[in-house]
């Protein structure tokens, strides 16, 4: 397995948090919004050249959020790709953008036809994260029937759910992003995600799974800002046990 942490990036604030990560492997998530990656897109040259003078590893890149469906997918999610090219990533991940409950199956269909037409135009991985929350236009259920590479969320399905993914279709996730639930039961059950691992034993009871079935993909450790020092302890920590990367 090979362990980075997840890094959001804009065009602002690229150089200074590049330049304070001293080569920690890292997954580089753009800013969510589509409007703000494009608007400044001609400075996409500006970050390439900043990862590799900063001699950042770039294990995957996280698109923008944008209509999947659309024809102008393309065109960005393109842009991305070549991003991800250019710094040496593996694989570029995707969001299922949220739907009517309504919704019928020609936008999916039509997302996954993008999807494999835009994989046939490039060595990037192109991966599509899991959602539970709410209907989304491609549910881990349909990604798994279309034969799509997954990047699997812990802190965005149930256990039973992360299980069951995990055995039946390992060998294509491409991506874990790693982060414990908490519960406090002071606060009415409320959810804590993007949590350390060590919270939660389910968190290191997947990756002793994962070393037995043989997988070798990205951990992406994805905790919440604050806890900026901690994850990088435990990235390091992680890949001493599990890595073939090593810190």
């Amino acid at each position: 397995m090979y362990f980075c942490i997840r890094r959001e990036i804009d065009y602002s604030n690229s150089d200074a948090r590049l330049r304070k990560l001293g080569g920690v492997p890292i997954e580089l998530a753009f800013p969510q919004e589509l409007a703000d990656f494009l608007k400044d897109r001609d400075r996409l040259a500006e970050v390439e050249q900043q990862v590799k003078d900063y001699e950042v590893p770039v294990y995957s890149v996280q698109a923008p959020d944008g209509h999947l469906a659309d024809g102008n997918f393309i065109d960005w999610a393109g842009k991305a790709v070549q991003f991800a090219e250019a710094v040496g990533s593996g694989i570029m991940v995707l969001h299922p953008e949220p739907v009517s409950p309504d919704m019928g199956d020609l936008d999916h269909l039509s997302v996954v036809e993008h999807i494999r037409h835009l994989q046939e135009r490039t060595q990037v991985v192109i991966a599509m994260e899991t959602f539970w929350d709410k209907k989304r236009i491609l549910t881990p259920d349909q990604i798994m029937n279309a034969s799509i590479p997954m990047v699997l969320d812990t802190s965005r399905l149930p256990k039973s759910e992360i299980t069951w993914v995990i055995e039946t279709y390992h060998t294509h996730i491409v991506n874990l992003h790693l982060s414990a639930v908490t519960r406090d039961h002071g606060v009415k059950g409320i959810a804590k995600q993007y949590q350390p691992v060590e919270r939660d034993n389910f968190c290191l009871d997947l990756l002793d799974r994962l070393q037995e079935l043989e997988w070798n993909g990205v951990v992406t450790l994805e905790y919440m800002p604050w806890l900026h020092a901690k994850v990088l302890d435990d990235r390091k920590l992680l890949d001493r046990i599990y890595g073939i990367g090593r810190a």
